[in-house]
C-alpha cells in the first residue's frame, strides 16, 4: 500500500511541475553612442556646457521595460514581464561593462519567468541622464536621452539575437535571448524533466524533455516512468 501512495504523490508532483514553467530573458547591453552628449530635447545634459572646445557630458543609465507584444509599445508601466533600472554605466559613448566594482550591475541583465514563454515580446530601453550617480529617477522626461523600442518574435535557445537601434544622434547595440532553466524544455520552457534513479523512477531526459528509461527499466504512468519487475512495482 505504501508503494502505491508514493506512486500517487509522485504523479501529483510531476503534474504540478508540468503545469508550471521556468526560464529567463537575458538582455546584454553592449555599446552606447551619444554623439553630441545631449538629451532627447537637444539640450546639454545638466552639468555640462557646449563650447567650441568641449562637448556636453551625460551620466548615462538605462531603464528597461519588458512587456507583452504590442504593435506600439509604451514605456509606461506596467512592465508585464519585468523591468529594472541600471546604475550609471558611462558617459556619452561607452562599452557597457560586464560588472561594476561595487557589484551593483551584472551584464547580461536577467528577467526570470514563472510561466510559459509566449514567443513574442516588446522591449523598451530608455537611456537617461542622472544629475548625480545617486539620482536614478526616471520621472523627469527632460532627462531622457533616447527611447528605443523593439517588438519581436523570439524562439527559445542558446543563440543570441543581435540588434542595433539608432534614435536621433544616439545608437545602442545590444543582444538578447530566452533560455530555459535547468530541467525545463520545450518551445515555452513548459516541459519539466529531471533525471532520477530512485524508488520514484529510473530515467534520463532527452533534448526535448522526453523521458528516456534507463537500461532494464520500462513503463509509464502519466508523466512518471518507474521501474517494473516481475511480481509488481519496484
Amino acid at each position: 500500500m505504501g508503494r502505491y501512495l508514493l506512486l500517487l504523490f509522485s504523479i501529483l508532483y510531476m503534474l504540478l511541475c508540468q503545469a508550471s514553467s521556468s526560464g529567463v530573458f537575458e538582455l546584454k547591453l553592449q555599446e552606447f553612442l551619444n554623439k553630441k552628449g545631449v538629451q532627447g530635447n537637444k539640450n546639454c545634459c545638466k552639468g555640462g556646457l557646449t563650447t567650441s572646445y568641449q562637448q556636453c557630458e551625460c551620466k548615462t543609465f538605462f531603464r528597461i521595460c519588458l512587456k507583452h507584444y504590442q504593435p506600439n509599445a509604451s514605456p509606461e508601466p506596467p512592465c508585464t514581464y519585468g523591468g529594472t533600472v541600471t546604475p550609471v554605466l558611462g558617459s556619452n559613448s561607452f562599452q557597457v561593462p560586464d560588472t561594476l566594482p561595487d557589484g551593483s550591475f551584472t551584464n547580461p541583465i536577467r528577467m526570470n519567468f514563472g510561466f510559459t514563454w509566449p514567443g513574442t515580446f516588446s522591449l523598451i530601453i530608455e537611456a537617461v541622464h542622472a544629475d548625480s550617480k545617486e539620482d536614478l529617477t526616471t520621472e523627469n522626461p527632460e532627462r531622457i536621452i533616447s527611447t528605443m523600442t523593439t517588438q519581436r518574435h523570439l524562439t527559445v535557445g542558446e543563440d543570441w539575437s543581435q540588434d542595433l537601434h539608432s534614435v536621433g544622434r544616439t545608437e545602442l547595440k545590444y543582444s538578447y535571448r530566452f533560455v530555459c532553466d535547468e530541467h525545463y524544455y520545450g518551445e515555452g520552457c513548459s516541459v519539466f524533466c529531471r533525471p532520477r534513479d530512485d524508488a520514484f523512477g529510473h530515467f534520463t531526459c532527452g533534448e526535448r524533455g522526453e523521458i528516456i528509461c534507463d537500461a532494464g527499466w520500462k513503463g509509464q504512468v502519466g508523466w512518471l516512468l518507474i521501474g517494473w519487475r516481475k511480481g509488481g512495482i519496484v
